[in-house]
């Protein structure tokens, strides 16, 4: 008997087969005693909360006691259909291998080494799931990357393999990092009493100081800091401290100051003892582009006494800057430096550039005091000379009575 349906109920039906037909979302229920169970809640309403009555996705159904749920959360609609999957497959290698697939093509990662590692249960030298696993053979045995890595001596630590040395630099960086952190603000916090009512208490608390630790936070509160008697409590501490950092910090302090008075503290702190870094720095600086501080180097290498000095001193003697004129109203003359240097009248709104000879007296000081000459001034090639002659090989005579 044929059967016909109105549009109401036409409508009626298609919906209902549309629900029938839409994935089901479901929970999964985890279970106290370490197991789970997906599905769908059969009795949501239920209060207060005696059983959990479970629709499971395979179309079974079970009642749980309340305290044997301890959690629940809602199932993806790509966790429903492994759900699904899972519950219709044969406790196979080839059930679970195709689980497996499927659940590398639907990124349900920790899903897929689970039915990786039940193949293995079930036959130990499957070579393909001992390979998606990440297992290699060595030796005629099955090794994860990590057993091959840690066989190595080495360490997965920070996202990559390193050896035990390379751990321990990290960790000793990583704790002076920290102490570098932590003398910042008790620098800071010192400079502060120092304005105040503790300022004897923070004056002792910096001269207290001899981390290496703190160099980096001295030096920055050196060169932010303003009166000179601060800046003498800091110097004084790098010296003492004494690494190659705290040398170094003050060996800049000493080109970098424009308090001549804090230029020569750094100094008098350097010269306690040999620098050759120190003395190689300040050699560097004479060939600067300020010739403020090419002055600065040769006052410098004349405290530090170091006769190595002497040549590239020398070198140092007459050196040739470029400047930049400001522009002038047109038609105005002014005073300036022609291109060689030289004195003389420009006329012209453009910025210049011109080149400058200058005659360093700090560096000619630092010559004289060196060699104990100073009658060859500022004549270069004399002084090259004479350079030459005293460092001159002497001859031998190879000839034989």
């Amino acid at each position: 008997m044929s059967r016909f349906f109105g549009p109401l109920q036409l409508a009626g039906l298609i919906a209902a087969m549309a629900i029938l037909a839409a994935p089901v979302r479901g929970e999964v229920f985890e279970l106290a005693d370490g197991g789970r169970v997906s599905g769908r809640l059969v009795n949501p309403d239920e209060s207060p909360r005696k059983t959990y009555v479970i629709e499971t996705l395979s179309g079974g159904r079970i009642t749980l006691a309340a305290d044997q749920v301890v959690g629940r959360a809602a199932l993806s609609p790509k966790e429903a259909e492994y759900e699904k999957r899972r519950a219709a497959a044969p406790d196979t290698i080839d059930g679970h291998w195709s689980l497996a697939e499927w659940c590398r093509e639907n990124f349900l990662s920790p899903k897929r080494e689970f039915h990786l590692r039940r193949i293995l249960e079930l036959d130990s030298d499957h070579a393909q799931a001992r390979a998606a696993l990440g297992y290699r053979r060595v030796d005629g045995e099955w090794k994860t990357h990590r057993e091959i890595m840690e066989a190595r001596g080495l360490r997965w630590y920070r996202g990559h393999w390193r050896t035990e040395q390379e751990i321990e630099v990290l960790q000793r960086k990583d704790q002076r990092d920290q102490s570098r952190k932590k003398w910042y603000g008790l620098v800071s916090r010192y400079r502060d009493w120092l304005d105040g009512d503790r300022a004897e208490e923070a004056r002792k608390a910096i001269l207290a100081i001899d981390d290496p630790a703190a160099v980096n936070a001295i030096n920055d509160a050196l060169a932010k800091e303003e009166l000179r008697e601060v800046k003498a409590l800091y110097i004084e501490v790098l010296g003492r401290i004494n690494t190659p950092e705290a040398a170094d910090a003050l060996a800049d302090c000493s080109l970098e100051d424009n308090d001549q008075e804090v230029r020569l503290l750094c100094l008098d702190q350097l010269k306690k003892e040999k620098r050759p870094n120190v003395v190689a720095g300040f050699i560097r600086s004479l060939r600067s582009k300020d010739n403020m501080i090419v002055n600065r180097a040769g006052t410098a290498l004349a405290r530090m006494g170091d006769r190595s000095a002497v040549g590239p001193l020398i070198d140092a003697l007459v050196t040739r800057h470029k400047y930049t004129l400001p522009s002038r109203n047109p038609g105005n003359i002014g005073a300036g430096f022609s291109n060689d240097g030289s004195g003389g009248l420009s006329v012209g709104s453009q910025p210049r550039r011109v080149r400058v000879t200058h005659e360093n007296q700090a560096v000619l000081d630092a010559l004289a005091s060196l060699t104990g000459r100073s009658d060859f001034g500022f004549d270069v090639p004399k002084w090259k000379a004479w350079y030459a002659q005293r460092n001159q090989a002497p001859k031998i005579d190879a000839r034989r009575d």
